[in-house]
């Protein structure tokens, strides 16, 4: 191997183990030197101005950085590419979809696309790779024909991921809201039975709704006699009523048991009248749960007054 080749190879190993036109600069390596290593297969391209050594794996994560590299700084990965990044469930890793502010147009593999609404606050950064927010993602794909229940996991896993909430994607929806805009009316009825952090969550969210009985408030952190914070699925906070639908339920190991009972105990000596439910029970049995539920609401009401 050549004192060139070596000096290529380790700076594509402090730079994503990719190289461009600047790495082969340094090298010290000649426009005829560099086509004969790529004509000869020992380097490959990933995407335009943009190579990888033959050794190295074509990962879709290596075709993120390689095309983030190439679009520039005006770019951003979108869609389900942002979806799969941000590791929001269900989204494969394996297309790769950016949006730039001009027109749209598809090149060396990756997808370009033009946005209209081109806002700071919609754009992040993560691992180094600028990327829509996972707020203006789930919208993005609202529009792009995602299913309904691919939506819903994506909301609830950022929600779950603490990467957006229920009021912020209610009011970027608002902004973003236009006539003919696709996928808004979609969202906003998912959003009905949102702020849990699973399935099984929103399940109980929407059995709550049917049943007309007042929405609790989701995901509540709060401190109880100097304990370190206890985080709790749902809370009427009026009348003290903390409600878990923990899958876990009856499935927990001996340690698990304990630290639930300890935490438990916490709740009640803070004055909390706490109901549980099984996945099976929310699943299975919505009458007993929504029954439970509002018998025990009145039982406290009426022993306050």
């Amino acid at each position: 191997m050549s004192s060139k080749d070596r000096v290529l190879i380790d700076l594509a190993a402090t730079h994503d183990f990719l190289v461009g036109r600047r790495e082969i600069r340094r090298a010290k390596l000649t426009s005829r030197e560099w086509a004969y290593r790529v004509r000869r297969g020992e380097w490959v391209p990933v995407a335009p101005t943009v190579w990888r050594h033959a050794a190295t794996p074509e990962t879709w994560e290596l075709k993120v950085r390689a095309a983030s590299r190439w679009l520039g700084r005006t770019a951003a990965l979108a869609g389900r590419s942002a979806a799969a990044w941000w590791g929001l469930d269900g989204f494969d890793r394996d297309v790769v979809e950016f949006v730039v502010p001009r027109e749209r147009r598809s090149v060396g593999g990756v997808a370009v696309r033009l946005t209209r609404d081109w806002a700071k606050k919609d754009l992040l950064r993560n691992q180094e790779i600028r990327l829509t927010s996972a707020t203006r993602t789930i919208i993005d794909m609202a529009g792009q024909g995602v299913s309904p229940s691919q939506l819903e996991r994506a909301i609830d896993s950022a929600i779950r991921l603490r990467l957006t909430s229920v009021p912020t994607l209610t009011r970027r929806m608002t902004e973003l809201s236009k006539r003919g805009r696709k996928g808004i009316p979609t969202l906003r009825e998912l959003m009905l039975d949102s702020g849990g952090e699973s399935m099984l969550e929103r399940r109980f969210l929407k059995l709550i709704r049917q049943a007309g009985l007042p929405r609790p408030e989701c995901q509540v952190t709060f401190k109880s006699r100097g304990t370190k914070a206890i985080r709790v699925d749902f809370l009427y906070p009026t009348e003290a009523v903390v409600i878990e639908v923990s899958g876990r339920v009856g499935h927990a190991s001996d340690a698990d048991r304990a630290k639930d009972a300890r935490r438990r105990i916490e709740l009640q000596l803070a004055g909390f009248h706490i109901i549980e439910f099984t996945t099976s029970q929310v699943m299975d049995d919505p009458d007993y749960v929504t029954t439970a539920v509002s018998a025990t609401l009145e039982l406290v009401a009426r022993d306050r007054h």
